[in-house]
């Protein structure tokens, strides 16, 4: 299931919400919000989870959108040697 981040500006400053759920963090600033909601995002990321991070600028309009996808585990296994090989010289 794909989750979804969202930072919106808010009366008390930027909320971040996640799944569009009734509660929300509040921050001062539009930076901060966006740098917790990429920390959260790249988090559930490791957890295996696919996250799009939405930006809204103040008049409401959509200014980008980040998308944090899980590594590929076949990636990792990629970098290891074949079992009962060493590892390539560098």
């Amino acid at each position: 299931m794909n989750r979804t981040i969202a930072v919106r500006p808010d009366s008390y400053g930027w909320s971040l919400r996640i799944d569009a759920q009734e509660g929300a963090l509040v921050f001062e600033t539009g930076g901060q919000a966006e740098a917790t909601a990429r920390g959260l995002a790249q988090r559930l990321a490791q957890a295996g989870e696919v996250t799009d991070v939405l930006i809204y600028l103040q008049d409401g309009s959509l200014a980008g959108r980040l998308r944090s996808t899980p590594q590929h585990p076949a990636a990792q296994v990629r970098c290891a040697p074949p079992e009962g090989q060493p590892p390539a010289a560098a």
